[in-house]
């Protein structure tokens, strides 16, 4: 079996966490602009369960995966650990 040092498995994890991050972030804004449409058009419980959905879609990109997974392992890796 290859070894695999461990720079290139953290590296492929920040990279997956990264596009993770971006994917649910692009979600979280397009679902609270398709909420805030349905809102504007007359159709207030499907956009406020887009925008709920939305926000909770923000907060995965950003918080849980950005600020708690990814600036983790990016620091980790700049120092070298």
């Amino acid at each position: 079996m290859v070894e695999v040092p461990a720079v290139a498995v953290e590296l492929a994890e920040l990279l997956v966490v990264t596009l993770g991050a971006g994917v649910a972030s692009v979600i979280g804004v397009v679902l609270e602009q398709f909420g805030l449409s349905a809102v504007s058009g007359g159709q207030l419980v499907l956009g406020a369960w887009a925008v709920g959905m939305g926000l909770i879609a923000l907060y995965v990109g950003l918080v849980g995966l950005g600020y708690e997974q990814g600036i983790p392992r990016l620091r980790r890796l700049a120092n070298g650990e």
